[in-house]
């Protein structure tokens, strides 16, 4: 009696664990898609309604939270189990999901450890075809990141927002990045921040740029651009430009506006769904504080800049399907085009 009153105790404790691991599967899962969902939602707005671009390029995506990794690449999960997932205007996902013991295999086949990123990247070189990698809104969570001015929910959604924006431009602007990386070697890592890993510890650079960027910021807090001004900081740019970029950093000029518009352009992105009242609804003076985030990244916050005074020049829908299409115009010259 008492060994049988022991097995059923033993089997109701299993059936309660089972119970409770199908409880949180389903939990995941759900929260997996409620996730995407609002973010694909918000990609379409942006897309859609604002920039007036109908179709999504290729894209693999790669999501993941503590336990799970949930993707449409066939090289990330071999063999997984399917689950439901959204598709994303033109795009039909086949969602699959797997244990991914802390490490993740790309859509390139590289490895990687788990951790806090987000990024985009070609499949293959020369590939108009990417692969997007992030971690769902709990793992943001659990990594203490905060925003007082957005709310963890809305920055997190802005974060998709930039980074997919680059998926979407790997035919244009992911190919010169591989050509200014292969043209060019000044000792440092090559990046979006390769101008802020140069000169951030130059005292005098820094004045240049502080002023210069401040500049900027002032030119957007009136709904109407002074052009007068626009050209007078326009010229301080590129005049802290000559001035350093020459020997062996000359071809620096041409790599600093290039980022400054793939940067700028992924910022201001994710500003225009956080004003929009479909969006976040935040009042733009908050917005635009929540994306600077600390203005600790030059080339978001110095290229967010000119997008905004961009936005009081034009409507990005005169300019935005050749920036997602095959042109890659620097934020400059789109500026003075206008």
């Amino acid at each position: 009696m008492t060994k049988l009153f022991c097995i059923f105790i033993t089997l109701i404790a299993s059936l309660t664990i089972y119970g409770q691991t199908i409880t949180g599967e389903k939990q995941r899962d759900s929260a997996f898609y409620n996730t995407t969902y609002k973010w694909f939602a918000a990609w379409k707005l942006i897309s859609k309604d604002i920039y007036k671009i109908d179709n999504v390029r290729p894209v693999e995506f790669v999501f993941f939270d503590d336990k799970y990794v949930y993707s449409t690449s066939d090289v990330t999960i071999k063999n997984g189990n399917p689950v439901k997932g959204c598709n994303l205007i033109n795009l039909n996902l086949k969602w699959k999901k797997a244990l991914h013991h802390d490490t993740l295999t790309l859509p390139d086949k590289s490895r990687v450890p788990i951790s806090l990123m987000s990024f985009a990247a070609p499949i293959a070189d020369n590939s108009n075809n990417s692969f997007f990698v992030m971690p769902l809104l709990s793992f943001w969570k659990k990594s203490g990141v905060t925003s007082k001015e957005l709310g963890l929910e809305n920055l997190i959604t802005g974060v998709f927002i930039h980074e997919f924006s680059h998926s979407q431009q790997m035919q244009n602007f992911g190919k010169k990045i591989t050509e200014y990386e292969t043209q060019n070697n000044f000792n440092v890592p090559f990046s979006d921040d390769i101008v802020q890993t140069i000169f951030e510890k130059d005292s005098n650079y820094l004045k240049h740029y502080n002023k210069e960027v401040e500049l900027f910021y002032s030119l957007v807090k009136n709904n109407q651009v002074n052009k007068k001004i626009l050209n007078e900081s326009l010229t301080i740019m590129k005049q802290r430009q000559e001035e350093y970029f020459k020997g062996d950093l000359k071809n620096l000029t041409q790599i600093d506006n290039f980022f400054l518009t793939m940067e700028g352009l992924g910022q201001y992105s994710m500003y225009l769904w956080l004003i929009d009242p479909r969006g976040g609804n935040i009042k733009k003076e908050i917005a635009i504080a929540g994306v600077r985030r600390g203005r600790k990244r030059w080339s978001q916050d110095e290229g967010f800049a000119l997008f905004l005074i961009l936005d009081q020049l034009t409507k990005s829908k005169n300019w935005a399907k050749d920036m997602f299409g095959n042109k890659t115009e620097s934020i400059i010259q789109l500026i003075n085009k206008h």
